[in-house]
């Protein structure tokens, strides 16, 4: 029988060969590693940012212009790009210091001027509604209509306009207004080959009846210049008042108080007041409902100092004031 000590020694010899083989092959992928990472070292940053514009890349979508597009948030991350006649709209997601969620749009011109605007918060989505039109008759350049809306009870969509003036962006407020007042890009309501804004008066919303039960008459307005103007005086406007006085027309027949103020609102307009106001004296009905109040002297920060106020009781003096307050009627 052999012994360990007699069987070691041939087996270590040949360990020691393997091992020698071993370590040359070792030696050798080590060296073709190191070529190959020599080899690839120019293009690894090409690779890298080829990655990094294939993350980047957002989406594009090329659309008409004269229509009004809707853009609501996926998540925080998600962008999304309008080419709409050259102009370019990118829109996003922007997150306040507070955490409040707002839609974002970044504008650029065809000639590349840039400009950007947040829509509002409240609404649990950033969202927001925009076009790319002709609204500025005066102007050489096409405009940005953006609205976004707030949330809330019968509240309110933001409507702004951006207009490039001699080469810098200008932000046009046309205010806040009640549920969506620009379903659709703004129609030529007079004929004149531009685009009328036709909103509701929501000065009429509470003042002579609960919101479910108001009519508004319209309030129209023109941008001109950069500059937002009040046209709705302008006799072009008839047949849109007459319209609504119509419609109003039938609610005061039926004893509607509501509607009775907006029909004598747009009489007004087109010079028929003192017919609407003798149909609004025989049909509207006695009513406890608190009407607009009258501040007697100048108000201070939009409020009327203390025991200045004048609550009406009687639906008729409560309307000659407000009309003449809100513009419908010369004091």
């Amino acid at each position: 029988m052999d012994t360990p000590s007699k069987s070691s020694k041939p087996q270590a010899a040949r360990t020691g060969a393997e091992g020698a083989g071993l370590e040359a092959i070792f030696r050798m992928c080590l060296l073709a590693s190191a070529t190959i990472m020599v080899a690839l070292a120019p293009f690894v940053p090409t690779l890298l940012d080829g990655a990094s514009s294939q993350a980047e890349t957002i989406e594009e979508i090329v659309a008409p212009e004269s229509t009004m597009l809707w853009w609501m948030a996926e998540d925080d991350a998600e962008q999304k790009s309008y080419v709409i006649d050259n102009y370019t709209i990118t829109v996003s997601t922007h997150v306040h210091k507070n955490g409040e969620r707002a839609a974002q749009l970044r504008v650029r011109a065809p000639s590349g001027e840039t400009t950007s605007v947040h829509g509002q918060v409240g609404y649990p989505t950033p969202s927001a509604k925009f076009a790319v039109g002709k609204l500025d008759s005066s102007s050489t350049t096409k405009q940005v209509i953006v609205t976004s809306y707030t949330g809330g009870l019968h509240c309110c969509t933001k409507v702004t306009v951006l207009e490039l003036i001699d080469g810098k962006w200008r932000k046009i407020e046309l205010g806040l207004w009640d549920g969506d007042p620009l379903p659709e890009f703004p129609a030529d309501a007079d004929g004149d080959g531009t685009p009328d804004f036709v909103f509701k008066d929501d000065r009429f919303d509470y003042a002579f009846a609960p919101y479910s039960d108001s009519h508004k008459p319209p309030r129209i307005f023109n941008i001109d210049g950069g500059r937002v103007m009040d046209v709705g005086h302008d006799a072009r406007f008839d047949p849109v008042y007459e319209a609504e006085m119509k419609h109003a027309h039938a609610g005061c027949l039926k004893h509607k108080n509501a509607a009775c103020a907006a029909f004598v609102a747009s009489a007004s307009r087109v010079g028929r007041r003192e017919w609407a106001w003798d149909i609004m004296l025989k049909h509207y009905r006695p009513t406890d409902w608190d009407f607009p109040t009258k501040c007697r002297v100048k108000k201070v920060n939009d409020l009327c100092p203390p025991g200045q106020s004048e609550q009406f009781r009687e639906f008729p003096e409560a309307l000659a004031w407000f009309l003449s307050d809100t513009g419908y009627i010369k004091p």
